[in-house]
């Protein structure tokens, strides 16, 4: 494997990697994607921050808003875990 290889492969495992999971991460919790890659990238502990996160906008499939408390809960939930109101899927509206 020549020496141009090797660096390309550091260079992805130690930037590109961990900016491409802190970006689904933060995708999946409502935050700007492109800035979390570039900083996962270049600072790969703070991954670590987006995981801790708690979300900030309701998100199809991850998260979403209790109608009673307004809280933000796992999309799988049933019931609200802070008040416990039933937690209803809302019917997708297909704009055309």
């Amino acid at each position: 494997m020549s020496y141009e290889v090797k660096q390309l492969l550091v260079i992805f495992c130690f930037f590109v990697l961990p900016g491409i999971v802190g970006a689904w991460i933060a995708s999946t919790k409502g935050r700007n994607t492109l800035g979390w890659f570039f900083i996962c990238a270049f600072f790969p502990p703070t991954i670590m921050a987006i995981i801790i996160q708690s979300p900030i906008k309701e998100v199809e499939g991850h998260y979403r808003e209790c109608p009673a408390c307004r809280e933000l809960q796992s999309w799988k939930l049933s019931a609200c875990k802070y008040c416990g109101a039933a937690m209803t899927r809302a019917p997708h509206v297909h704009e055309e």
